[in-house]
């Protein structure tokens, strides 16, 4: 049993030996080993010695066998141990083995498929079988070269923030479409590679065709150009979207505001049907027919008169611009106070009551001994100043107010006469050169006259408003005859008022009136276009310059204005500078 454990020991360190004169040998010549025969020798007479000399300590000493079985445990444990650091030491050296393996292999792989692709090349014909597999590490491979290349590119120039996000999402698209062309491009040469691969077959065995092979690469190359054209028309129409939405929400806002506020008047109706303009100019209708019905009517009187209450005017009296506007400041924040619904029609006809009222009046009056009843409608127009004080408006609301009364936006509205009537001066100039002013003057002689002609010409083109006649800005027909005047020394007021009826009772109880053929420049040319209740129903005051031509503050529509001498409605002529 000995010898056979020896001769198979022989054989394991014949085989070691030999893979030991293998092995390269480098540096200084070694001196020569012990033999493997000879250590052999030399470890059994060894072994045989210890055996006989513990035998014979064992016979002699007390205990000897307890000490011996603990000699032989202690081998033992010695041999497991040396056995255990073999077995790990044997470990390490099959993984270090098994590493390198698995190294040689991948190298292999790589060399396997350079070659295979070369082949290819050259030899189309010997196709070679690709896989599934094959096919995901190309593609694996083209990803990688494709990413690295763009990257490269642009890791130079793109830094951070917005645009540095844009320009990486673009990246990743070009990056994307790359691939998925090289995709397209290795499944289609697969797909001609076992296309000719079936063609290499017999007859007989031939599956295919180059029907189905164009059908095949034509459905690859076009699912690929529709996948990007639905993607990017999709991504166009989210942009649309998207762009339209910061468009339009804003301007949405601005028109929700705008729509609550009373500048929602300049914008077109939100419902069909009534508007303000439409539902206040019928309160206007009513409100005339019935005093008009009134003063033609007249019960038990002799007859009836309309008179408009203190009206200034060149026209018919009308304040229906500035029942819009005082409406739509009243109840237009934050309220679309344009729609006319119930609600709002009757917010309406609450301000149209208090800016249009009358009363009646019967006067009496003897002609031939006889007494004549007179019934007196009298009618009052408020105008919008009046109701800022009367509605407690604040700043805000003031001068939203005064905004919407100018003259731009009445003519945008269509309300072309003035709040208070007005007419039409088509012939009138409203504005004049200071060589224009000069030539006219130069004709007037007297020095106060030519003073009154010279402020009153300088004022052309100035506005109109009956609230501010006193501001130097604005001027009406009475108070730029009141200045003109004034600025030449001379007082027209009466009564302590200057009014146009003051004007003309001034100088008709001061003997200071002429005829219309005898009038000269700074006269004053006094109109009635209503019934007012004041001096001779006098409503209005031109100032004549000479030749045939006058200076008047017409309306809010007009402003001042140069223009032809015309009688309509002429009462008299007043010489607030005869003595």
């Amino acid at each position: 049993m000995n010898i056979k454990r020896v001769d198979d020991k022989k054989m394991e360190i014949h085989k070691k030996e030999k893979s030991t004169i293998k092995a390269k040998q480098t540096g200084k010549p070694k001196a020569k080993k012990m033999t493997i025969h000879a250590k052999d020798g030399i470890k059994n007479t060894a072994r045989t010695g210890i055996g006989t000399a513990r035998r014979k300590v064992i016979s002699h000493v007390d205990g000897g066998e307890e000490i011996d079985g603990a000699l032989m445990a202690s081998q033992r444990a010695v041999s497991g141990t040396r056995k255990t650091v073999r077995s790990a030491k044997e470990m390490a050296d099959i993984a270090k083995r098994i590493k390198r393996v698995n190294k040689g292999k991948k190298l292999a792989r790589k060399k396997a498929v350079k070659q295979s692709k070369k082949i290819a090349k050259k030899v189309p014909k010997k196709v070679v079988k690709t896989t599934t597999k094959e096919s995901a590490k190309f593609a694996a491979k083209e990803t990688t070269k494709a990413a690295t290349k763009v990257a490269g590119t642009v890791a130079g120039t793109v830094g951070t923030g917005p645009a540095g996000s844009l320009v990486g999402i673009a990246v990743g698209e070009a990056v994307g479409i790359k691939m998925d062309a090289a995709d397209v491009k290795h499944t289609n040469r697969i797909r001609k590679l076992k296309y000719f691969r079936d063609k290499l077959q017999s007859q007989d065995m031939q599956t295919d065709s180059l029907g189905k092979l164009v059908k095949d690469l034509f459905k690859k190359k076009f699912s690929m150009v529709a996948k990007y054209v639905v993607k990017y028309m999709i991504i166009f129409l989210l942009l649309l979207l998207v762009l339209v939405a910061i468009v339009a929400v804003p301007v949405v806002a601005i028109v929700a505001v705008a729509y609550n506020s009373p500048l929602a008047i300049f914008l077109p109706p939100l419902e069909s049907g009534d508007t303000v303009q439409s539902v206040s100019s019928a309160y206007m209708a009513d409100f005339n027919r019935e005093i008009t019905s009134l003063a033609t009517e007249h019960k038990d009187h002799d007859k009836g008169q309309i008179i408009y209450v203190d009206y200034e005017g060149t026209g018919t009296p009308n304040n229906l611009y500035d029942i819009v506007c005082v409406y739509m400041v009243k109840y237009g924040y934050e309220n679309i106070a344009i729609n006319m619904n119930e609600t709002n029609k009757q917010n309406l006809k609450m301000v149209f009551d208090d800016m249009c009222t009358y009363t009646t009046e019967t006067t009496t009056q003897k002609v031939k001994k006889k007494t004549k009843r007179t019934l007196n409608v009298k009618v009052t127009m408020k105008t919008y100043t009046d109701m800022i004080s009367e509605y407690s408006f604040g700043t805000e609301q003031a001068e939203m107010l005064n905004q919407l009364m100018g003259s731009d936006s009445r003519a945008q509205l269509g309300f072309g006469t003035a709040s208070n009537g007005g007419t039409s001066r088509t012939d009138a100039k409203s504005s004049l050169t200071d060589g224009e002013i000069k030539s006219i003057t130069d004709k007037i002689t007297d020095t106060k006259t030519k003073q009154v002609c010279t402020f009153a010409l300088t004022k052309v083109g100035y506005p109109y408003s009956q609230q501010l006649r006193d501001s130097e800005n604005y001027y009406d027909c009475s108070s730029l005859a009141y200045y003109a005047w004034q600025s030449a020394g001379i007082s027209i007021k009466y009564g302590g008022s200057n009014t146009a009826a003051a004007e003309a009772e001034y100088c008709a109880k001061n003997g200071k009136t002429v005829s219309p053929k005898d009038m000269k420049p700074g006269d004053l040319i006094f109109y009635s276009f209503t019934n007012n209740g004041r001096y001779k129903n006098i409503s209005h005051v031109a100032i004549y310059i000479g030749n045939g031509k006058i200076v008047e503050a017409v309306d809010e529509n007009h402003g001042v204005v140069y223009g032809n001498f015309y009688n309509k409605g002429l009462v008299m002529i007043g010489t607030p500078k005869k003595k």
